[in-house]
C-alpha cells in the first residue's frame, strides 16, 4: 500500500515537473521574442530616422485642409464665386504662405521632440524632390493665365501636386504617395467637368489633406 501512494506521488511530481518546466520555457519564449520583436523595431525605428525624412506632421495636412475650406469660403461665399484673378491669386498666396510657415513651425516641434536632425542632406533632398514637380507646374499655370486657359489651371494644379507627393514618397512615409495618386485621379477626373474648377480644388486641398492627416496623426502620432 505505501508503495502504491509511492508511485502514485512520484507520477504525480513528474506531472508537475513538466507543466512547470514547460510554463518557464514558454515564457521565456515568447519574453525573448517580445525583446526580439522590440529590438528589431527600435532598429527599424533608427534606420527610418537616418534614411527617411520622419519630421512630417499629421497636423501639418489638417491644417493645410482647414486653410484650403477657409480660402474656398472666402471666394466662394465672400466674393460670391465672382472674384477677379488679383483676388483669388492674394487668397491662393495666403493659404500658401500659412500652410508652408505651419509646416515649418510643426516639424521643427516634431524634430526637437523625437531627438531627430532637421536640417541635413536628407531634408534638403527632400524639399527639392517635392518642390521640383511644384515650380514645374506654378510656371505651367503662369503660361495658362498668359494665355487666358483658365479652364484646366485647376486640373494642372491637382495634377502637378500629385506628383509632388508621389516623387517626395520615396524619402519620407510611403504612404505619402496614396495621397498624391488620389490628387492624380482628381486632376484628371477635372479635366473632363467644365466649371466647377472650385469644388475639385476644395476636395483635393482641402478634404483630402485633411483625411490623410487625421489618418496620419491616428496611426503614427496619437501613441507617442
Amino acid at each position: 500500500m505505501y508503495f502504491c501512494v509511492l508511485c502514485i506521488f512520484s507520477v504525480i511530481s513528474f506531472v508537475l515537473s513538466l507543466f512547470l518546466f514547460y510554463f518557464v520555457a514558454q515564457s521565456t519564449f515568447y519574453m525573448d521574442k517580445n525583446k526580439a520583436l522590440e529590438s528589431v523595431n527600435e532598429i527599424k525605428e533608427l534606420m527610418e530616422k537616418s534614411s527617411k525624412f520622419v519630421s512630417l506632421s499629421g497636423i501639418t495636412a489638417v491644417m493645410a485642409g482647414v486653410y484650403s475650406f477657409v480660402g474656398a469660403y472666402v471666394v466662394g461665399r465672400v466674393f460670391n464665386s465672382e472674384a477677379s484673378l488679383a483676388e483669388m491669386v492674394v487668397v491662393a498666396s495666403l493659404i500658401l504662405m500659412a500652410s508652408v510657415i505651419t509646416a515649418c513651425v510643426l516639424s521643427v516641434y516634431k524634430a526637437k521632440k523625437t531627438g531627430t536632425k532637421l536640417f541635413s542632406r536628407l531634408t534638403y533632398r527632400t524639399a527639392w524632390n517635392f518642390s521640383l514637380p511644384l515650380l514645374v507646374g506654378g510656371l505651367f499655370c503662369i503660361a495658362l493665365l498668359l494665355h487666358g486657359n483658365y479652364g484646366v489651371i485647376s486640373s494642372v494644379m491637382l495634377l502637378f501636386y500629385g506628383l509632388s507627393l508621389v516623387n517626395v514618397s520615396k524619402f519620407t512615409y510611403s504612404n505619402v504617395a496614396w495621397l498624391g495618386y488620389a490628387f492624380l485621379v482628381l486632376g484628371v477626373i477635372d479635366c473632363f467637368f467644365e466649371g466647377h474648377a472650385l469644388m475639385f480644388w476644395t476636395i483635393g486641398f482641402g478634404g483630402f489633406h485633411l483625411l490623410y492627416g487625421i489618418l496620419f496623426y491616428l496611426q503614427y502620432e496619437r501613441s507617442r
